[in-house]
């Protein structure tokens, strides 16, 4: 096989097709790829490349692994895609939204020359497209890419794209013409082909099932070691980095140098904000090599020494903001530093990881107060935890904070480092909500569906702020729906004997009013209101569930007045405000959030999955009314995924979007297996998150069932 390093320019233009082999799977990117795809178009939009149109120069996207498909004579060059048609498919889907947005926005520009070059095989009656996917998913690309008519998974992706595309457009005033060649010149590619004579289904299963790359953390040793030179190069190995390996490699797990590489990433953030996990070696390297080119050649071993001396002194620190305990044996470490520190590991949210390792690196060097480091954690704390309150989404926390900690090493001369944490997590974007929009939000906020990771802290705060002398060991205890997730008949009866519409009472069940902490989750089960507590919270250690047992009912008004007495707790503890600028920004973000979040799960959802109205009543906290509202203004891709429990169309979407839809699925293969309410609680937390948590399994979550 033969690897060259290639532009997507160069991959997919002139006379081309790729075919996807029947032995390769349906298209089956979703959300969470498209978003990191979209995101990293972007940075590379936002730096400067060099002139030379023949440099490569940009982001590497990965590979594309190409096998020659035999046929009759032809002028086009047929290509089987062996490895990496999931990536190829979706940059042709976004060449084809760019298209659009581009052909709508100017109606003298001429399509032609992204369809003729990339997209079609304008003069092929054979292969009129690019590209041939998969069987199942051959309509809908035709449909969306050369009809202009989003159909299927693929049309889920485009709309997608177009709607991201429209959106930079309006917000960032993005130049179209510069994000096609940034997505054509500066967007990079392994294309590996084989030989005429290689097994096929050989090759596919060796490409996904054998070999290891080298991981950023494999190539930045590499890169310092041989910058340190042979001499000094096996001391240096053995006194710094192999100690560093030793404390943040993981052997025998799925990534072993995860927590490597965001060590690594979290120091390299605090210099080029601009710096993924995915260029995190390019960004290093560049860095490291401008640096020591300007040094005379005696003196480049020693800094390169000196920069892995630095890291490991950094890793020592990581450690600590991996877990404070260990900075208890450190007498010059406050111990306010290490509680706020704790409480930030305790939260679990790895983005901030850059930030509270700068915080406590400044802080042992003397350039700011352990005081004001601890109250800039504080800082950032409650902005975390008004943000899950009033159920901000959480997806774009990595955007927002990787910039944090180098941003806060740019304050001014008499600024304290808490007072530009407040600054900058105040600004335009960053949606910050006050007091007073997290008490309106919080009584409709389903946070266990879509922010589940979290209610386990909120709930042990709320219970340590209660009036008592004594407080109980939570680390055994689990969350606890008081009215049930599934409504058992008691309940049903329990809400229609006082009139109460139940789809009001449904609506409230994952809200933080309605959970609570015990461990004697599988006893309780369905158990009736009553039932709970007299046997379960009456005599609880918790005082949440003594307070639980003096309510004399637990109606919907009933729950919403406890989220909301529970938030008030809550934002005592966390009580820093953002500045007046960041609450228009906050409150648009809070708004629009269930449309936001009905979108984003959809999109998420794995192909062949669908939902019913009741499910997503359930997982999004909303009103049956509210639901149908923003379903009707969907697309019909996404649209088509919301079906009765019988699987057909439901009779109340309006009769143009329902015609819409039927005509989808004639396009589309039929769909697979409902996702219920339960099962889509954990799949929409999960797809929520986007911030790389270090821990994804978290503390346990079972629940009644």
């Amino acid at each position: 096989m033969k690897a060259t390093a290639i532009t997507v320019h160069r991959l997919i233009q002139g006379s081309k097709v790729f075919l996807i082999p029947t032995f390769q799977r349906r298209y089956t990117w979703r959300k969470e790829q498209w978003e990191q795809l979209w995101n990293d178009l972007l940075i590379e939009y936002g730096l400067e490349h060099p002139d030379d149109p023949e440099a490569l120069y940009g982001h590497f996207l990965g590979s594309v692994v190409l096998h020659p498909a035999l046929g009759p004579a032809s002028t086009l060059m047929r290509h089987q895609v062996i490895d990496g048609q999931q990536r190829l498919t979706t940059i042709l889907i976004l060449l084809a939204a760019l298209r659009d947005v581009r052909k709508e926005a100017d109606p003298t520009w001429n399509p032609g020359s992204i369809d003729d070059q990339y997209l079609r095989n304008p003069f092929s009656t054979d292969f009129p497209d690019r590209l041939v996917p998969t069987k199942l998913d051959r309509e809908a690309y035709e449909r969306t890419v050369r009809l202009q008519d989003p159909t299927g998974d693929i049309g889920v992706a485009y709309n997608f794209f177009k709607m991201a595309i429209e959106r930079a457009m309006r917000t960032d005033d993005l130049s179209l013409d510069r994000l096609e060649n940034t997505l054509l010149l500066n967007m990079l590619l392994v294309e590996i082909t084989t030989k005429t004579g290689d097994s096929v289904n050989s090759i596919f299963n060796t490409l996904n099932s054998k070999g290891m790359d080298l991981s950023a953390a494999d190539l930045v040793r590499n890169e310092v070691l041989h910058h340190i030179g042979t001499g000094a190069a096996d001391e240096a190995h053995s006194e710094y980095w192999v100690p560093m390996e030793v404390n943040l490699v993981t052997p025998r797990s799925k990534s072993p140098d995860r927590e490597f590489v965001t060590f690594l990433w979290s120091r390299e953030v605090a210099i080029n904000p601009k710096t993924s996990r995915d260029d995190l070696f390019s960004k290093f390297e560049k860095r490291l090599r401008v640096t020591l080119n300007a040094l005379p050649a005696q003196e480049r071993n020693d800094h390169a020494l000196g920069v892995l001396q630095e890291m490991y002194d950094d890793h020592l620190l990581f450690l600590i903001v991996r877990d404070p305990a260990r900075g208890q044996a450190d007498s010059r470490i406050a111990r306010e530093l290490l509680e706020s520190l704790q409480t930030l590991k305790d939260w679990r949210s790895e983005p901030a990881t850059p930030v509270a390792l700068w915080l406590l690196k400044a802080a042992m060097a003397g350039d700011i107060e352990q005081s004001d480091a601890a109250a800039a954690i504080d800082v950032l704390m409650s902005y975390l935890v008004k943000r899950t309150l009033n159920g901000v989404p959480t997806n774009q926390l990595n955007r927002l904070l990787t910039p944090v900690a180098h941003d806060l090493a740019q304050r001014g001369a008499n600024e304290s480092v808490s007072e530009r944490m407040r600054l900058l997590l105040s600004k335009q974007g960053y949606y910050w909500p006050t007091d007073d929009q997290v008490r309106a939000a919080v009584v409709g906020n389903p946070i266990y569906a879509s922010a589940r990771r979290y209610v386990k802290f909120l709930l042990s705060v709320a219970e340590e702020r209660l009036p008592g002398m004594e407080s109980a060991d939570l680390s055994k205890s689990q969350i606890e729906h008081v009215m049930p997730q599934s409504l058992s008949g008691e309940w049903r009866a329990y809400f229609e004997s006082a009139d109460i519409d139940l789809s009001d009472a449904e609506a409230l069940t994952h809200t933080l009013g309605n959970l609570t902490l015990t461990d004697n989750n599988q006893r309780m089960g369905n158990s009736s209101f009553k039932v709970k507590t007299q046997e379960f919270f009456d005599q609880s250690a918790l005082r949440l569930n003594r307070a639980l047992a003096e309510m004399p009912r637990f109606y919907p008004a009933d729950i919403q007045a406890r989220s909301e007495s529970l938030a008030n707790s809550i934002l005592e503890r966390f009580h820093h405000q953002p500045l007046a600028s960041s609450a228009d920004a906050s409150q648009d973000e809070s708004g629009a959030s269930v449309r936001d979040r009905l979108q984003s799960l959809l999109q998420s959802l794995p192909v062949t999955r669908w939902v019913t109205e009741d499910d997503l009543v359930a997982v999004l906290g909303a009103a049956h009314d509210d639901i149908r509202e923003i379903v009707a203004t969907l697309d019909a891709t996404l649209a088509r995924l919301i079906r009765t429990e019988s699987k057909a169309i439901p009779t109340w979407l309006p009769g143009e979007l329902k015609s819409r839809v039927a005509d989808q699925d004639r396009a589309q293969f039929d769909l697979g297996k409902r996702m219920q309410s339960e099962e889509l609680s954990e799949f929409t937390a999960k797809a929520d998150r986007q911030d790389g948590d270090p821990d994804d399994t978290g503390d346990t979550f079972d629940d009644e069932q």
